[in-house]
């Protein structure tokens, strides 16, 4: 194998490339227009237009490949590539800009989003723009998250998280030890470009077991230049006394690219309504990642490395019945600069690896890929200073095959999927045991597009075998996974009915789990004779819009039955820690609403309002009840009004505005507190010094709201922990 990389990666040189391919991009007055990003996801390559409006490649594109053409500003446009055509692409000046939404063109990796439920949101300013990743990402409607404290975050997504929801990097799927929620995320924004979020269970080339959906991170695309280019970003938040860094660098040279980044980031305990300090919610993280490239003729090449490591303190932690815990006992009155940055206890330590090579070969209207990643998660658990509660190593390899063909108006994808993971303890105390996965996938999709009209199928079938010996376990689980999807426009209408069904295979932890989880204060107890989750969604879209307003109103109902949950017993162990065990209800039912506005006024043209509803209601067939952490109800809006036009003397950009308001919930089932309403405001001014500098001046919890969200972690500790208290954030990023 060794052998096979290293000579196809490098012996593509040896080839010459005759052909080129250029074109120009005007706006609707004939006027060229620079600096529009061209993006050819092929080959995760971009590009930009020069002064006059035009570009020029020597990479060699195939008939029918995609080409996505974007500015800030104009809308979008996605084409389908001709080689007998000239490419005269023609931008709108934009008023509504819903590209989160899916109002606007783009191209996205998880499919359609005219035929499946799929939202994307820009991720390239997130670290310099955004609080953290995750409360950027859980803007989106329908998009919640997970808490314990600042550096423990994790997605929500109508109402479904932790193995439900699949999380895949630069095309890796994600396994971290996510069954518990006081497991991160695994991963920083470093280098991150976007992210593409499919609610459901509608992206089968990616979707085995993902019920919930699926949630796909992709790095900044390869540039052509050069000249290197890059980026040094840092920034502070006063609350947690955060002081984090990035920096980035790009250069390619003759059909070579490579990217690199690196970070560092130290935390504090974070500072409560009360100017008290939530005691061990400090956290450290270090990254890199590199990714290198190499594109001759009709062959692409892809290596990429990346390390995160993580130290998070777990607040809130505690041995007696949380109703008896003050919250002065897990507070501080001040911070000591000496010493609550250095880790303490309890505190989880983890390594994660991921190593990827992606080979993808083009012929005529077609693309073959080959998929080759290995993910390797360490997760060390201290409760004590002495021997770890948890030491696990969870690898994972993947080997994905696919052969897209595009041609007028069908889209074909045909592809296999292997993988191979092992838990691994290396102390003898331990909450799962060693166990092992293989499991073996294939899949197929057709799309068809033809003037107004899209129509979507697709089917995957999966094999897992789970094997225990320590359990004496070994079982083989099968299940067949579909989606359908149909839309019809006309003129500024669009209409979409989406339907997907899918498969769950009980993880280690449902299965297993036999021991404290002092993460989560208390003993967990799976049991074995648990069988296949079974979900099925059904998701209505319709979206209109003009130059100046655009509405888009989504409901969606999902039934899953076996449904695997975690529930309290009556019984207690070792007469400190609570007894909770999984066990499947017959039926469960999530529906909702989403409703997203967006409005732009014509006598202020600098001036956008955007705002999302999003409602969910559950329950248990099984009792008539809710399901627990059910997502509170939800309004967010976000004002921004560009600066730019108006020369105020320092290049101002943007003044933006974020208002949440939670409503409250009241909708619980035994053993869970009920959640008030709350207001948070957030605020930001971007400017830049010089040319290259760019300053962003933010206060998060402008009001000083004390409030607690429904899917804290801690929210059970002490009558409720407030999340952060008003801070101020300073954030820089100097580009090059």
């Amino acid at each position: 194998m060794k052998i096979f990389i290293f000579s196809s990666f490098f012996m593509m040189n040896v080839f010459t490339l005759f052909s080129q391919t250029k074109g120009i991009i005007l706006d609707a007055y004939d006027i060229p227009i620079n600096e529009v990003a061209i993006f050819f996801p092929d080959q995760n390559i971009l590009i930009y237009s020069n002064n006059d409006g035009e570009f020029i490649t020597k990479l060699d594109i195939s008939d029918n490949s995609y080409i996505n053409f974007f500015k800030n500003g104009y809308s979008s446009k996605t084409l389908k590539y001709k080689s007998d055509l000239k490419l005269k692409i023609v931008l709108d000046k934009l008023h509504i800009n819903l590209d989160e939404i899916g109002v606007t063109e783009s191209f996205n990796i998880l499919g359609n989003s005219k035929l499946s439920s799929i939202e994307k949101k820009s991720l390239k300013d997130d670290f310099s723009a955004s609080s953290s990743m995750i409360e950027n990402i859980a803007q989106l409607s329908g998009v919640d998250a997970i808490s314990s404290g600042t550096g423990i975050q994790k997605l929500v997504v109508r109402g479904l998280s932790g193995m439900r929801v699949v999380t895949y990097l630069n095309g890796m799927k994600i396994e971290n030890q996510q069954w518990a929620n006081d497991h991160g995320l695994g991963f920083t924004d470093l280098g991150l470009y976007e992210v593409e979020l499919i609610k459901g269970s509608s992206a089968l080339q990616y979707g085995g077991e993902a019920v919930g959906g699926v949630i796909y991170f992709k790095d900044n695309p390869f540039i052509i230049s050069e000249v290197m280019s890059g980026y040094i970003s840092a920034k502070f938040n006063n609350s947690n006394f955060l002081f984090g860094n990035q920096i980035g660098l790009k250069w390619s040279k003759n059909n070579f690219y490579i990217n690199f980044h690196a970070q560092y980031s130290l935390a504090s305990d974070y500072r409560l309504p009360n100017s008290t300090y939530l005691f061990n919610s400090r956290y450290r993280n270090r990254a890199i990642k590199f990714s290198i490239a190499n594109r001759k003729n009709k062959m692409q090449n892809i290596f990429r490395y990346q390390y995160n490591g993580d130290e998070v303190g777990i607040p809130a932690h505690t041995h007696e019945n949380l109703e008896n815990v003050d919250i002065y006992d897990i507070t501080n009155s001040n911070i000591d600069f000496s010493q609550d940055f250095k880790v303490t206890r309890p505190a989880q330590f983890i390594d994660n690896h991921l190593v990827v090579y992606e080979n993808n070969y083009f012929i005529n209207k077609s693309k073959l890929s080959f998929y080759l990643g290995h993910f390797i998660n360490n997760l060390k658990e201290y409760e004590k200073w002495t021997i770890p509660a948890f030491d696990m190593v969870l690898s994972n390899t993947q080997i994905r095959a696919n052969a897209r063909t595009n041609l007028d108006y069908f889209t074909l994808n045909i592809g296999a999927q292997a993988g191979l993971m092992k838990n691994k303890n290396n102390i003898i105390k331990r909450l799962i045991p060693d166990a092992n996965t293989n499991d073996l996938g294939f899949y197929s999709t057709l799309d068809y597009e033809r003037k107004q009209f899209g129509l979507k199928i697709g089917s995957r079938l999966d094999y897992k075998k789970i094997n225990s010996e320590e359990q004496n376990y070994d079982k083989l689980f099968s299940s067949l996974s579909s989606s359908a999807g149909i839309y019809f426009k006309q003129k500024s209408h669009l209409l979409r009915l989406t339907y997907s069904g899918a498969f769950r295979t009980p993880h280690f932890a449902e299965l297993f789990a036999d021991g404290i989880h002092h993460g989560t204060n208390r003993y967990e107890l799976g049991d074995s004779d648990l069988t296949l989750e079974k979900g099925y969604q059904l998701d209505l879209k319709y979206q209109w819009s003009n130059d100046h307003f655009g509405l888009v109103i989504n409901p969606f109902t999902h039934n899953i039955f076996d449904f695997i949950s975690i529930n309290p017993t009556d019984s207690l162990y070792d007469n400190s820690y609570k007894i909770f065990d999984y066990t499947q209800f017959n039926k469960v039912n999530l529906s909702g609403f989403e409703m997203n506005l967006h409005f732009h006024p014509h006598s202020i043209h600098s001036l956008h309002f955007e705002q999302s509803y999003s409602f969910i209601k559950t329950k248990n067939y099984d009792n008539d009840k809710v399901l627990a952490l059910t997502p509170s109800n939800k309004i967010k809006t976000g004002v921004k009004f560009e600066l730019e036009e108006y020369n105020l003397g320092l290049k101002f950009k943007t003044v933006s505005l974020y208002h949440l308001y939670s409503f409250a919930q009241e909708e619980i089932v035994e053993n869970e507190t009920v959640t008030d309403a709350y207001n948070v405001l957030n605020v930001a001014l971007s400017f830049k010094l010089f040319d290259q500098l760019n300053v962003i001046l933010g206060v998060n919890n402008l009001l000083n709201e004390e409030y607690v969200p429904h899917l804290s972690r801690v929210k059970e500790v002490a009558g409720g922990i407030p999340n952060p208290a008003r801070s101020f954030t300073i954030n820089l990023k100097y580009e090059f």
